[in-house]
């Protein structure tokens, strides 16, 4: 089932959108919420598949679309699809416009996953919906909740590729939160928005300042290839996020007797000794004995920045190597990884970008655009607000990439001019990254924004608006 598609107008750098008059939301009338800013695709109310909330409230949920003309009842509450919803909701609790009771979620055949309304060629495979969560993101191969980690190691852990708008532990509170999707389009092109308004750290409950206001916008090139708005309107009294600095260590990419390996991102990571602590592990490490010695008092720093590099250590001075015993069996044990950060860190990242997962070897590779830059300077009123930065585009909050032909392109000639507008930018100095024996880096802005896609690197000067 397609929702109403519509034609964007542009005005005051929001694009406003009207359509018909029938209303697509549940029975539980949404909060009232403005956007602030610039970035913010407005779309008519009549468009709105809104998140029934039931009356509760949500922590750490998958959502999924219940399709039009289904009728669910829970907490003594009913609504009436299509609508968005974070329950698993079953034949118990629905029934279809014949009065018959009905499931309208299997994970199995893709029905409870939120439609786009067009081909999304992502990394090769082709989507026509996926899944959004609580946490920011949008997953393709199934359902997940997961949050507060480097973008590879979010994909790895769902075992699904994803988009993330941002990627942080957040909160739908009932008297202040909405959520909803809808098909439109803009510039011609048929988009399907992604929108989380005023959301909450987790897991505050109540009326509170916090406000985080996002969306993700798909805009539709043709074949299968798309451009993504990443839109921020409000980044307001952030507090979670995962520790940094962190690195997603590919094992498969060590040898015998070397304390080498690369990692899928360096950005924003200092040229010092640092103590390792072990987010989590994907996949079947082969090395058994390395990986207890890491997950003991072990450390790392950059080996190679060029060449996306660090090494293991025994010690606190990085003298003495802490080397691979075993090769990764990547034919019976496939790929995995570590993902480590900094145990001595004391300030938090925010996710935001895309990443892969190849569901028969286990490769992940993940596009970062936000990796290891302190989320307390972004937020709104901080030292360089997210609210404020572009890139590709001269709208403030804003971020746009795209895929052509299942890879990233991140140079706006190659965005085809979709969401992108006409931009007036000017570049900032690329930063240089830390190589080995050089200074220490500290943690760096958006300045450069490292991309990681197929195993490239690419570095791309932040577009910043001229004011």
């Amino acid at each position: 089932m397609k929702l109403n598609k519509l034609t964007a107008a542009v005005a005051a750098g929001v694009m406003l959108l009207a359509g018909p008059a029938t209303m697509a939301s549940a029975n539980t009338a949404p909060n009232a919420w403005s956007p602030q800013g610039e970035s913010w695709i407005s779309v008519a109310e009549s468009s709105k598949v809104y998140f029934e909330s039931f009356g509760s409230s949500y922590d750490d949920y998958g959502i999924y679309y219940v399709g039009e003309g289904i009728t669910c009842t829970y907490n003594s509450i009913s609504a009436t699809g299509p609508f968005l919803t974070g329950q698993n909701l079953s034949s118990s609790e629905c029934v279809d416009d014949q009065n018959t009771a009905f499931d309208p979620i299997d994970n199995a055949t893709r029905l409870g996953s939120s439609p786009f309304g067009f081909n999304v060629n992502f990394y090769g495979t082709t989507y026509t919906s996926a899944w959004p969560n609580t946490n920011g993101g949008l997953y393709f191969d199934a359902p997940d909740n997961s949050y507060d980690a480097l973008l590879g190691a979010l994909a790895a852990d769902a075992q699904s590729s994803a988009i993330f708008p941002l990627a942080g532990d957040l909160y739908y509170e009932p008297t202040e939160s909405n959520m909803w999707v809808a098909q439109t389009t803009i510039e011609g092109h048929d988009a399907v928005v992604f929108s989380w308004e005023k959301f909450h750290n987790c897991c505050n409950s109540g009326a509170t300042e916090e406000n985080m206001s996002f969306q993700l916008v798909l805009i539709d090139a043709g074949n299968g290839d798309f451009n993504a708005m990443f839109n921020y309107d409000a980044f307001d009294a952030f507090d979670q996020g995962y520790q940094a600095s962190a690195v997603m260590i590919d094992i498969a990419s060590g040898t015998v007797g070397s304390n080498v390996f690369e990692v899928l991102s360096l950005d924003n990571v200092s040229n010092t000794c640092m103590e390792v602590s072990v987010n989590d592990t994907f996949g079947t490490v082969t090395d058994s004995q390395l990986d207890s010695e890491l997950n003991s008092t072990s450390y790392f720093k950059v080996e190679d920045a060029a060449d996306s590099t660090i090494s293991l250590w025994t010690d606190s001075s990085c003298t003495t190597p802490l080397n691979m015993n075993v090769a990764q069996d990547t034919a019976n044990d496939l790929m995995a990884y570590w993902d480590i950060y900094d145990n001595n860190s004391t300030y938090n990242a925010i996710g935001a970008g895309w990443s892969t997962y190849n569901q028969t070897t286990g490769e992940v590779s993940a596009t970062e655009m936000l990796q290891n830059i302190d989320a307390d300077t972004m937020i709104d009123g901080a030292s360089d607000p997210l609210i404020e930065m572009s890139w590709n585009t001269d709208v403030p909050g804003r971020f746009v990439m795209g895929q052509r032909g299942g890879s990233t392109v991140t140079e706006q000639s190659e965005l085809g001019g979709i969401g992108t507008g006409e931009a007036t930018e000017e570049e900032t100095a690329e930063p240089e990254l830390a190589a080995t024996g050089a200074q220490d880096v500290a943690p760096l802005g958006l300045g450069a924004i490292t991309l990681i896609a197929g195993g490239v690197v690419l570095m791309v000067r932040r577009r910043v608006m001229s004011l």
